[in-house]
């Protein structure tokens, strides 16, 4: 098997607010290979330019083909693919409130979902065709940037992203709480609710749970920690109430995970 793998990170404030990193995998003669796709506590657009990959989404019997473009929002449950013979794919790695800013519509209709990014937006059609024209994976981040660049340079969208951005990343998560929350930026229950779904696409009493269970994601990569030490570090009560969370998300014990994880925190691959 033949596989080269690149990744661009942005430099600029305005891309990295909404962009974590560009990455391109190109693989051939691999033969089969099967992938589950974890809760990663992001948002993606994929381009897919090898015809022969399939999607199999939320269940592995049930198969559909991978659009060509594919939009995919916040996932709290696992997806699948097989991949055939040969693979290429370019993607953009996103916030999980990016979404919003870049096309206007609630996170929560993206949330679980892998739609067609061509439905969604049309100048995501010129870009897939212009990334397939061209060979160097810089010359294709260059081509992202600029599409990028537009699609935000007359967006009214873009409010101050600071609270999202502190709520995603910097809220601790002990005793993290709606009340808490609410009290922290002055917001009533209703209208933080109304943000979650917004902004995160999911409700703020799950996106809490979902935080935890992203602490524990990264720390069961530490190969010095135990299972009870993830689970007490990650602020669950034991171990057991640790598993019951951890498996909702992934369908996976914690040890099952940990067994079977590859370098890629959240990507298990057979």
């Amino acid at each position: 098997m033949l596989q080269t793998t690149n990744i661009f990170y942005p430099d600029t404030d305005s891309e990295n607010s909404l962009i974590k990193y560009i990455w391109q995998i190109n693989k051939s003669d691999c033969g089969v290979e099967k992938e589950i796709i974890l809760p990663k506590g992001t948002s993606e657009i994929i381009f897919n330019l090898n015809e022969k990959t399939l999607c199999f989404n939320d269940s592995e019997n049930a198969p559909v083909n991978l659009h060509r473009c594919i939009i995919n929002g916040l996932n709290t449950i696992p997806h699948y693919l097989i991949k055939n013979e040969s693979q290429l794919f370019i993607g953009i790695q996103l916030h999980p409130y990016a979404l919003k800013y870049l096309f206007g519509i609630p996170n929560k209709e993206f949330t679980n979902k892998v739609l067609d990014g061509f439905a969604i937006c049309n100048s995501l059609t010129s870009l897939f065709d212009e990334l397939a024209s061209v060979l160097l994976f810089e010359t294709r981040v260059a081509l992202i940037l600029k599409w990028f660049r537009q699609k935000t340079a007359c967006n009214k969208r873009l409010p101050d992203k600071s609270m999202i951005f502190d709520l995603c990343y910097n809220a601790v998560t002990e005793n993290l709480s709606v009340k808490s929350i609410s009290k922290t930026y002055n917001l009533s229950d209703r209208h933080l609710r109304r943000l979650s779904n917004d902004y995160l696409g999911i409700n703020t009493e799950d996106f809490i749970l979902y935080r935890k269970y992203l602490k524990s994601l990264m720390q069961l990569h530490d190969p010095e920690k135990s299972l009870t030490e993830v689970a007490y570090t990650s602020d669950y009560y034991d171990q057991s109430h640790f598993i019951r969370e951890f498996k909702a998300f992934t369908g996976l014990t914690p040890g099952e995970y940990r067994k079977n994880m590859s370098g890629l925190p959240g990507h298990v691959f057979f």
